[in-house]
């Protein structure tokens, strides 16, 4: 019988608990395998990172603990990505994250949701300066540019990168800015044509926009 989304995760946090590495990969890769991604990421790999994180601040978990399912989860859903670009058509979507921001999970967690709907997901990692993301984008114009913002904006001048990047990037291109920082960029004076994506579904609402648009 196929396993729930909340019993994988049980089974991957008892994997880590136990530092067994090969049967996290197997799990992962596994759900990778049987679920639609949409329930793969929402249910499996958000609660898992969740959780894994929530586990290092308690002291629960060491940090190669968290290292280990962070690597696991970076190589299971890489994976998934090649898989749905082999099958990937217009527009295409540039996934990345200002320079200071090291939290790369929702930037790919999105490309590999956006490659699953059809999209050209371009993953390019994370901690890039805005001159890096501006010359790609001259060399490869892209339909959208999301960005995932998890650190304090003010830490990493994350307005002021995005007003640099709006001013750098032809206004054709759309900006979405997600992750858990992004409520508090909200509040923030933004240059227009930068989107905040609150949620999931926000997310999911703007590629099948950018798609209805590319298709008219």
């Amino acid at each position: 019988m196929e396993s729930s989304p909340k019993e994988v995760v049980a089974g991957l946090l008892a994997a880590v608990v136990d530092y067994d590495i090969e049967a996290c990969d197997r799990l992962l890769a596994s759900a990778v395998a049987d679920m639609e991604p949409l329930s793969l990421i929402r249910d499996v790999v958000s609660p898992l990172l969740r959780e894994a994180g929530n586990r290092w601040h308690r002291g629960e978990f060491a940090v190669v603990q968290e290292h280990m399912i962070s690597g696991v989860v970076r190589r299971q859903l890489s994976y998934a990505l090649d898989r749905y670009l082999m099958n990937c058509a217009a527009p295409s979507v540039l996934f990345t994250t200002l320079s200071g921001e090291r939290h790369e999970m929702g930037a790919l967690m999105g490309a590999v949701l956006a490659a699953s709907e059809g999209f050209h997901s371009i993953y390019l990692g994370p901690d890039l300066p805005v001159s890096e993301i501006s010359l790609f984008c001259t060399h490869r114009p892209v339909q959208a540019l999301a960005l995932s913002v998890v650190t304090d904006p003010d830490v990493i001048d994350a307005p002021g990168q995005l007003a640099e990047l709006r001013s750098a990037i032809p206004s054709p291109t759309e900006i979405w800015v997600s992750g858990h920082a992004s409520s508090a960029l909200a509040k923030k004076p933004l240059p227009p044509g930068i989107c905040i994506i609150r949620d999931l579904g926000e997310f999911l609402d703007r590629l099948a926009a950018l798609k209805s648009g590319s298709q008219t």
